[in-house]
Protein backbone atom coordinates (compact mmCIF):
# COMPACT_ATOMS: atom_id res chain seq x y z
CA UNK A 1 0.00 0.00 0.00
CA UNK A 2 2.90 2.34 0.79
CA UNK A 3 4.31 1.65 -2.65
CA UNK A 4 0.99 2.54 -4.29
CA UNK A 5 0.84 5.84 -2.43
CA UNK A 6 4.44 6.62 -3.34
CA UNK A 7 3.82 5.78 -7.01
CA UNK A 8 0.63 7.86 -7.01
CA UNK A 9 2.49 10.81 -5.41
CA UNK A 10 5.35 10.58 -7.96
CA UNK A 11 2.89 10.41 -10.87
CA UNK A 12 0.99 13.43 -9.47
CA UNK A 13 4.19 15.47 -9.20
CA UNK A 14 5.23 14.53 -12.72
CA UNK A 15 1.80 15.35 -14.19
CA UNK A 16 1.52 18.61 -12.28
CA UNK A 17 5.01 19.67 -13.28
CA UNK A 18 4.53 18.76 -16.91
CA UNK A 19 1.21 20.64 -17.13
CA UNK A 20 2.79 23.88 -15.92
CA UNK A 21 3.03 26.05 -19.05
CA UNK A 22 5.22 29.16 -19.10
CA UNK A 23 4.19 32.38 -20.83
CA UNK A 24 2.75 35.83 -20.22
CA UNK A 25 0.16 35.64 -17.44
CA UNK A 26 -0.80 39.35 -17.33
CA UNK A 27 -4.28 39.76 -18.90
CA UNK A 28 -3.60 43.39 -19.90
CA UNK A 29 -0.46 42.47 -21.87
CA UNK A 30 -0.47 42.40 -25.66
CA UNK A 31 0.69 38.77 -25.73
CA UNK A 32 -1.32 37.42 -22.77
CA UNK A 33 -1.50 33.62 -22.82
CA UNK A 34 -4.57 32.29 -20.98
CA UNK A 35 -3.08 28.78 -20.98
CA UNK A 36 0.10 29.88 -19.19
CA UNK A 37 0.28 29.16 -15.49
CA UNK A 38 3.84 30.35 -14.89
CA UNK A 39 5.04 33.89 -15.73
CA UNK A 40 8.20 33.82 -17.85
CA UNK A 41 8.81 37.59 -18.14
CA UNK A 42 7.83 37.73 -21.82
CA UNK A 43 4.86 40.12 -21.52
CA UNK A 44 4.68 42.91 -24.10
CA UNK A 45 2.67 46.09 -23.51
CA UNK A 46 1.35 48.47 -26.15
CA UNK A 47 1.85 52.19 -25.64
CA UNK A 48 3.90 55.16 -26.72
CA UNK A 49 7.63 54.45 -26.35
CA UNK A 50 8.83 58.01 -27.14
CA UNK A 51 9.78 59.89 -23.94
CA UNK A 52 9.13 63.22 -25.73
CA UNK A 53 5.43 62.42 -26.15
CA UNK A 54 2.63 63.51 -23.85
CA UNK A 55 1.38 59.92 -23.54
CA UNK A 56 4.78 58.26 -23.03
CA UNK A 57 4.46 54.91 -21.25
CA UNK A 58 7.75 53.71 -19.72
CA UNK A 59 6.35 50.17 -19.46
CA UNK A 60 5.46 49.95 -23.16
CA UNK A 61 7.48 47.59 -25.32
CA UNK A 62 5.37 47.83 -28.49
CA UNK A 63 4.90 51.38 -29.75
CA UNK A 64 1.55 52.66 -30.94
CA UNK A 65 0.32 56.21 -31.54
CA UNK A 66 2.22 58.87 -29.66
CA UNK A 67 0.62 62.23 -28.89
CA UNK A 68 2.76 65.35 -28.94
CA UNK A 69 2.19 68.92 -27.85
CA UNK A 70 4.17 72.12 -28.02
CA UNK A 71 4.99 72.40 -24.29
CA UNK A 72 8.72 72.81 -23.75
CA UNK A 73 11.71 74.69 -25.14
CA UNK A 74 12.22 74.88 -28.90
CA UNK A 75 15.17 76.06 -31.01
CA UNK A 76 14.65 77.53 -34.50
CA UNK A 77 15.91 75.29 -37.32
CA UNK A 78 14.64 77.05 -40.43
CA UNK A 79 12.28 79.73 -41.69
CA UNK A 80 10.95 80.01 -45.23
CA UNK A 81 8.97 83.12 -46.18
CA UNK A 82 6.98 83.38 -49.44
CA UNK A 83 5.74 86.84 -50.46
CA UNK A 84 3.47 87.86 -53.33
CA UNK A 85 2.81 91.56 -54.10
CA UNK A 86 0.35 92.74 -56.72
CA UNK A 87 -0.37 96.39 -57.56
CA UNK A 88 -2.92 97.52 -60.16
CA UNK A 89 -4.53 100.76 -61.28
CA UNK A 90 -7.83 100.86 -63.21
CA UNK A 91 -7.52 97.10 -63.79
CA UNK A 92 -4.02 97.38 -65.28
CA UNK A 93 -1.32 95.43 -63.47
CA UNK A 94 1.55 97.70 -62.49
CA UNK A 95 3.48 95.21 -60.40
CA UNK A 96 3.16 91.47 -59.83
CA UNK A 97 6.07 89.88 -58.04
CA UNK A 98 6.76 86.88 -55.86
CA UNK A 99 9.77 86.00 -53.80
CA UNK A 100 10.85 83.22 -51.51
CA UNK A 101 13.34 83.84 -48.74
CA UNK A 102 15.07 80.97 -46.98
CA UNK A 103 16.56 82.42 -43.81
CA UNK A 104 20.18 81.43 -43.22
CA UNK A 105 20.63 79.36 -40.00
CA UNK A 106 22.91 82.06 -38.55
CA UNK A 107 20.17 84.67 -39.00
CA UNK A 108 17.15 82.84 -37.57
CA UNK A 109 15.17 85.21 -35.40
CA UNK A 110 13.53 84.48 -33.07
CA UNK A 111 16.09 81.90 -32.01
CA UNK A 112 13.62 79.92 -29.98
CA UNK A 113 10.40 79.64 -28.00
CA UNK A 114 9.48 78.33 -24.56
CA UNK A 115 5.89 77.16 -24.03
CA UNK A 116 4.80 76.63 -20.41
CA UNK A 117 1.87 74.56 -19.12
CA UNK A 118 0.20 77.61 -17.57
CA UNK A 119 -0.32 79.38 -20.94
CA UNK A 120 2.71 81.65 -20.65
CA UNK A 121 5.53 81.75 -23.18
CA UNK A 122 8.92 83.33 -23.77
CA UNK A 123 10.36 84.29 -27.16
CA UNK A 124 14.16 84.38 -27.40
CA UNK A 125 15.73 86.76 -29.91
CA UNK A 126 19.26 86.83 -31.28
CA UNK A 127 20.21 90.43 -30.45
CA UNK A 128 17.32 91.62 -28.28
CA UNK A 129 16.04 90.77 -24.81
CA UNK A 130 13.59 87.89 -24.51
CA UNK A 131 9.90 88.76 -24.69
CA UNK A 132 7.16 87.23 -22.55
CA UNK A 133 3.64 86.56 -23.71
CA UNK A 134 0.82 84.05 -23.62
CA UNK A 135 -0.35 81.25 -25.89
CA UNK A 136 -3.61 79.43 -26.55
CA UNK A 137 -3.96 76.28 -28.62
CA UNK A 138 -7.27 75.39 -30.24
CA UNK A 139 -6.97 72.19 -32.25
CA UNK A 140 -4.04 72.80 -34.58
CA UNK A 141 -4.23 76.60 -34.28
CA UNK A 142 -1.64 78.16 -32.00
CA UNK A 143 -2.22 81.81 -31.03
CA UNK A 144 0.75 83.67 -29.55
CA UNK A 145 0.03 87.00 -27.86
CA UNK A 146 3.10 89.15 -27.28
CA UNK A 147 3.47 92.70 -25.94
CA UNK A 148 2.91 94.45 -29.26
CA UNK A 149 1.57 91.78 -31.59
CA UNK A 150 -0.55 88.67 -31.92
CA UNK A 151 0.45 85.82 -34.19
CA UNK A 152 -1.59 82.84 -35.29
CA UNK A 153 0.19 79.75 -36.56
CA UNK A 154 -1.15 76.38 -37.58
CA UNK A 155 0.73 73.37 -36.30
CA UNK A 156 1.50 71.68 -39.59
CA UNK A 157 3.20 68.73 -37.91
CA UNK A 158 4.65 67.78 -34.58
CA UNK A 159 6.65 64.65 -33.97
CA UNK A 160 8.90 64.02 -31.01
CA UNK A 161 11.64 66.61 -31.16
CA UNK A 162 10.31 68.38 -34.29
CA UNK A 163 7.53 70.93 -34.81
CA UNK A 164 6.55 72.77 -38.00
CA UNK A 165 4.49 75.94 -37.70
CA UNK A 166 2.75 77.58 -40.65
CA UNK A 167 1.12 80.98 -41.03
CA UNK A 168 -0.50 82.73 -43.98
CA UNK A 169 -1.85 86.26 -44.21
CA UNK A 170 -3.31 88.55 -46.85
CA UNK A 171 -3.84 92.31 -46.93
CA UNK A 172 -5.52 94.56 -49.47
CA UNK A 173 -5.59 98.34 -49.47
CA UNK A 174 -5.60 101.35 -51.74
CA UNK A 175 -2.68 103.73 -52.07
CA UNK A 176 -4.08 107.16 -51.03
CA UNK A 177 -1.81 109.07 -53.43
CA UNK A 178 -2.30 107.11 -56.67
CA UNK A 179 -5.49 105.14 -56.00
CA UNK A 180 -3.67 101.94 -56.94
CA UNK A 181 -4.97 98.71 -55.46
CA UNK A 182 -2.31 96.81 -53.51
CA UNK A 183 -2.66 93.12 -52.60
CA UNK A 184 -0.07 91.54 -50.36
CA UNK A 185 0.10 87.83 -49.46
CA UNK A 186 2.71 86.03 -47.43
CA UNK A 187 3.19 82.69 -45.77
CA UNK A 188 5.87 81.46 -43.41
CA UNK A 189 6.96 77.94 -42.58
CA UNK A 190 8.92 77.72 -39.34
CA UNK A 191 10.67 74.54 -38.22
CA UNK A 192 11.84 74.11 -34.64
CA UNK A 193 13.58 71.38 -32.64
CA UNK A 194 12.76 70.54 -29.02
CA UNK A 195 15.73 71.28 -26.73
Amino acid sequence: MKNNIRVFFIISVILTGSCSKEGCTDPIAYNYNSEASKEDGSCDYEGCTDPNAVNYNPQATISNDCVYDQIGSWQSLSQIVNVNLNMSLFGITLLDTSTTEVVHPDSLDPEGLDFFNDGNMTVHYRNEPSENGTWVRTGDDLSMNLQDTSLIFSIDSINGTFIRLYSSQSESNTDPTTGASINYNYDITWDLRRN
